[in-house]
């Protein structure tokens, strides 16, 4: 029988800098039986060239697609689609993991043979001065829990990790309920976020590995600088709950919609003078907050 592999997925937009650090830390994994899919989101810099390069002086397996610039979910999706392993991992290029990453993923998948559907890791978040802050879970005294735990404390704020490793199937059945409501495939702007929920949603077992994920400081993340697309978070909040309407933690998801309207509104108060189109804000957010009326949400408070 052929031993497992695992795909890693791993987007790449203009990475020409991180590239070179990424490709050395693949390379250091204790076992090698990993694909990276790198897909290229319509790079403007020399990251393919980068890319190439490095790769030769390496010996792993990888294969490499393009597309035009559609967004790190997208990305990860054309990855996905093209892997023929069972298990996907999602690692960003300015990102890293430990030596141990794939080693201890193949065991849990050997030990459990195949029932564990999404395995996640201890995450350090780096900060802006570049020391790590651990990813506090919502229970650190156990390694196995169930989907829908998982899924009801990534809402309402992270307190469990969104980084993972799912099998295929789970990820292309989240991409596909999603895109059910998101039918043009847009990018607005978390698409990922809502990928891991329905990634938990659609796993029975979670299960939590000694490994790290490294999640390292971008200033260039959208989360970093001004974002004159930020009101597209309203959508994914809207797609959100309509996904999760009729489960029990209604109550957490029609607080994070209000969050986001909220926080969004706020945003445009705070930044206005470098937003443009002021109208698509307005207009998003009355769609949000039509919604809200429409479904009734609040005299359900």
């Amino acid at each position: 029988m052929q031993p497992e592999t695992i795909a890693i997925i791993t987007p790449l937009f203009n990475e020409e800098k991180n590239i070179p650090k990424f490709i050395k830390n693949l390379d250091q994994q204790t076992n090698k039986n990993f694909n990276v899919y790198f897909i290229d989101d319509g790079s403007t810099d020399s990251t393919l060239e980068i890319l190439y390069k490095h790769l030769r002086t390496v010996d792993i397996n990888y294969t490499i697609l393009t597309q035009k610039n559609s967004g790190a979910a997208e990305a990860r999706y054309n990855g996905i689609n093209n892997a023929k392993e069972n298990y996907c991992l999602i690692v960003d290029c300015d990102d890293a993991i430990s030596k141990n990453m794939i080693e201890n993923i193949l065991k849990v998948i050997y030990t459990s043979e195949s029932k564990i559907d999404t395995i996640i890791f201890d995450v350090l978040m780096q900060e802006e001065n570049n020391k790590y802050k651990p990813l506090c879970y919502f229970d650190n005294k156990r390694n196995l829990f169930t989907g829908l735990e998982c899924l009801e404390n990534s809402i309402g704020g992270w307190k469990v990790s969104g980084l993972m490793c799912s099998k295929k199937d789970i990820f292309l059945k989240s991409y596909e309920l999603y895109y059910n409501l998101n039918t043009n495939k847009e990018n607005f702007i978390n698409n990922d976020e809502i990928i891991t929920r329905l990634n938990f949603l659609h796993s029975k077992e979670v299960q939590k590995i000694k490994s790290i994920y490294y999640y390292n400081y971008n200033n260039n993340s959208t989360t970093r600088k001004i974002n004159t697309n930020r009101c597209l978070l309203i959508n994914n909040a809207v797609i959100l709950h309509k996904l999760l309407a009729n489960h029990s933690i209604k109550e957490k998801t029609n607080k994070e919609l209000f969050i986001t309207l909220y926080s969004t509104a706020k945003y445009l108060k705070k930044n206005k003078k470098h937003i443009t189109d002021k109208n698509k804000w307005i207009s998003t957010l009355n769609d949000g907050c039509r919604y809200i009326f429409e479904t009734k949400i609040l005299s359900q408070q």
